[in-house]
């Protein structure tokens, strides 16, 4: 008769036997060892599944940041089971859920502005041809509003003894394991990682930004970058312009600042830039500095496309002498989009 297995040995089988050097010390004795489903025991949810819109139940970016990742369903009937078990959590367990399906994350990767790298102004996926048919059906339910760590940690142990009658019905490979017992903490991933823990303002940025006409003072969030000042950059650590101490001494980035602040003040003083009716901007980091134009409420304001075009056909009448008493040194350059203020002002919070 076989000894029965302890339970760091059963680990220790499953890992593929102990570590060179280890040794298994018996455990409580387990006197059976669970088997897997076979996959062709599988069946069909005996329950009725919510035909419910998933649309409500979608995550989006102003949800989290910090939550707990509760079940992961996969196959044919993945977004139904996802809404049986959200729905349950809202209704029964009264926890905000919400639904993360695979077509909505296509890649794990930044395909068309999706997470994990996503970009601040992205709110929620928007998956098109071909990704939207080419991903594995999968959805996962995410649980929480916590804004700390430390409150998705207290939620994690709340969820873990929750037992969904949902899933009572519902086949696994792994019988043993009931309700959320394996759920795990996790963030947003429309949430930029740099929005998820609190920000500390930048003393040497806020000092440069203290004069009048900075980018704090606007109004809006939203403003139409027209110029950058920099240092050089090179993909050649040996290029001769950058070695010595002399050669930096020369880089642009030295008269970054002045330069903007001439430009802006000039923009100020031309009486067609004055027609527009916008305010000008500049705003010092410690890379570069940027020359902005006008405040504006929303990224589609049409006012900002009207100066965008005003601004391109005053481009070269503006460092052109000819046509006026005081020039431009660098041509304004506007951007084709208008700037999101909100990760520039968040410099300036303490």
């Amino acid at each position: 008769m076989k000894k029965p297995l302890t339970a760091l040995a059963l680990l220790a089988a499953l890992a593929g036997g102990p570590a060179r050097g280890q040794t298994v010390i018996p455990d409580k004795p387990v006197e059976v060892v669970p088997d897997l489903t076979d996959p062709d025991q599988f069946k069909d949810p005996s329950a009725a599944l919510p035909d419910d819109p998933i649309e409500p139940y979608l995550l989006t970016k102003d949800n989290g940041p910090f939550m707990v990742l509760a079940k992961t369903f996969r196959g044919p009937d993945s977004q139904k089971l996802a809404l049986a078990l959200a729905k349950e959590l809202r209704e029964v367990h009264g926890y905000p859920a919400y639904i993360l399906r695979s077509k909505d994350w296509p890649g794990r990767s930044n395909i068309r502005k999706i997470p994990p790298q996503a970009d601040t102004q992205v709110a929620q996926a928007s998956v098109n041809v071909p990704e939207k048919y080419r991903t594995y059906d999968e959805a996962a339910v995410l649980v929480g509003e916590e804004k700390t760590q430390d409150g998705a940690a207290k939620l994690l142990h709340e969820v873990k003894k929750i037992k969904p009658k949902c899933l009572d019905t519902v086949s696994s490979f792994f019988p043993w394991r009931e309700g959320l017992s394996k759920a795990i903490r996790t963030t947003n991933p429309y949430v930029a990682a740099q929005n998820l823990y609190p920000h500390k303002a930048d003393r040497l940025v806020v000092s440069m930004n203290s004069g009048e006409g900075n980018i704090a003072q606007c109004p809006g969030q939203f403003s139409l970058q027209v110029a950058e000042f920099t240092g050089r950059s090179s993909f050649n650590d040996k290029d001769p312009v950058f070695q010595g101490h002399w050669n930096l001494m020369k880089s642009p980035l030295r008269t970054a600042a002045s330069d903007a602040e001439k430009m802006a003040n000039t923009l100020r003083k031309d009486k067609d830039v004055a027609k527009l009716g916008q305010p000008i901007y500049v705003y010092h980091d410690r890379t570069s500095s940027r020359v902005f134009v006008g405040s504006f409420a929303s990224a589609d304001d049409p006012r900002a496309l009207a100066t965008r075009e005003s601004l391109l056909k005053l481009a070269v009448p503006l460092i052109d002498p000819n046509s006026r008493s005081k020039t431009l040194d660098t041509m304004i350059v506007p951007a084709g989009a208008l700037t999101d203020l909100a990760p520039i002002k968040q410099n300036f919070q303490k």
